[in-house]
């Protein structure tokens, strides 16, 4: 005889939490240089105030290493590091302690991060810094995907049709232009149209002491919680965003 079928269960979905580690580098040198002048304001919008107090060269490089360590961990490559948003400062023990505010603290939330734990070492003039926090809502692969190509072609766009002819006063590009080949003796010409961030001509450090060039050269103000990193992506981009 055949009896009733078993009642089916429906059963809650399983959340899993998932570790993300972010790693970060910066060797003390770079501490130096950008404590020496043109690059010495850059710091400045680095570190806060109180970690600007507690910082010698090792502690600026320990904490820069784990602002940007942090920041990997928000899962959102190509923006800028929110760097006054996420201040370290030492807890119980003399223990790294992540304190988050404004956009930092946003991106956080988006990202569903937990609590974040940090270490910081230096050795032969390098400091390392590892972030630890646990997501319980990733973004899935394919929207991760989706999302890169939509950065793709909105960079190829931002650069469509963007030309420097004769007409147009070059004196302020031309000013980024000479600060960016500056740093690298090796190459004479740069392009309109390269992408100085994808090829490292600046990378997340150099970026503060990018937007510095770009102030003084254009005479305005930049404000670092509104920036839109497209704009820095070539000399095209920024001539269009700060010299038209």
């Amino acid at each position: 005889m055949t009896g009733p079928a078993p009642a089916v269960v429906a059963q809650a979905p399983i959340t899993v939490a998932l570790p993300r580690i972010g790693v970060d580098l910066v060797p003390l040198s770079r501490i130096s240089q950008l404590r020496e002048p043109p690059s010495a304001p850059a710091l400045h919008r680095m570190l806060t105030p109180a970690e600007l107090r507690l910082s010698d060269e090792a502690g600026a490089a320990g904490r820069l290493a784990a602002k940007e360590a942090v920041f990997k961990l928000f899962g959102t490559p190509g923006g800028p590091v929110p760097w006054l948003s996420t201040e370290i400062l030492p807890g119980p023990g003399g223990r790294p302690t992540l304190r988050l505010t404004g956009r930092a603290a946003r991106l956080a939330r988006e990202a569903g991060l937990g609590p974040v734990d940090l270490s910081i070492s230096h050795d032969g003039g390098w400091a390392v810094a590892v972030a630890v926090a646990v997501i319980t809502s990733p973004t899935p692969p394919t929207a991760l995907i989706s999302s890169t190509q939509e950065a793709t072609e909105s960079r190829s766009n931002r650069t469509k049709g963007i030309a420097m002819s004769s007409a147009v006063d070059t004196t302020g590009i031309d000013k980024v232009r000479d600060w960016i080949l500056g740093r690298h003796p090796d190459r004479s010409e740069l392009a309109y149209d390269v992408n100085i961030i994808e090829n490292r001509l600046v990378d997340s450090l150099a970026f503060v002491e990018l937007v510095y060039a770009i102030e003084d050269a254009s005479g305005q103000e930049i404000d670092f919680d509104t920036i839109d990193v497209e704009d820095f992506q070539s000399l095209a981009t920024i001539q269009r965003a700060f010299f038209s």
